[in-house]
């Protein structure tokens, strides 16, 4: 959370001439506003939905570059689909970075009450299942959106001239 997910996939999507989806955006077309859903359906409905979304798209055949919401990952599903025909780059970031970022919180229901403490517990239970989809981990704190896109297309040619790869790019 707090990453620059959506804003590095915009980058890549450009700059690799892919289509560049966000399962944010996605979910919202499909479902509505995620603090809505969040509210009304909870928290286990929404990580259902979620992976519903995030299911079509990686089920398609073109290459895109997907940008995915941070909780995406607490689905078993998700993680065996992003293992298989992906390149997954896990977006880290300092805390008093992503929490500027985020605008301390507001608008983000999992961040509700204290947002650093929120922030912290949740990347502490994400962290290991970022670890075992990603490819790589690249550090976004004070790195500019186009530095980043321009790391990231390099590890992506890197390794697809040693093992070619269909499917997307999920930052």
């Amino acid at each position: 959370m707090g990453s620059g997910k959506s804003t590095v996939g915009l980058v890549l999507g450009r700059r690799l001439g892919l289509q560049r989806l966000d399962a944010d955006d996605l979910f919202v077309t499909q479902h509505g506003a995620i603090s809505d859903y969040f509210s009304r359906n909870g928290e286990p409905a929404f990580r259902q939905a979620e992976e519903e979304v995030i299911g079509e798209v990686l089920s398609r055949a073109e290459p895109c570059v997907l940008s995915l919401g941070g909780g995406a990952v607490l689905s078993a599903q998700t993680r065996d689909r992003l293992r298989y025909g992906s390149h997954v780059v896990y977006l880290t970031v300092a805390e008093d970075a992503a929490l500027t970022r985020l605008n301390g919180g507001l608008g983000r229901p999992v961040l509700a009450g204290d947002p650093g403490r929120t922030w912290r517990r949740i990347l502490a239970e994400r962290h290991a299942l970022y670890r075992e989809v990603s490819q790589w981990t690249v550090d976004t704190t004070g790195r500019s959106t186009e530095d980043l896109a321009t790391h990231i297309i390099r590890l992506v040619r890197q390794a697809e001239t040693t093992t070619p790869t269909t499917g997307a790019v999920h930052p």
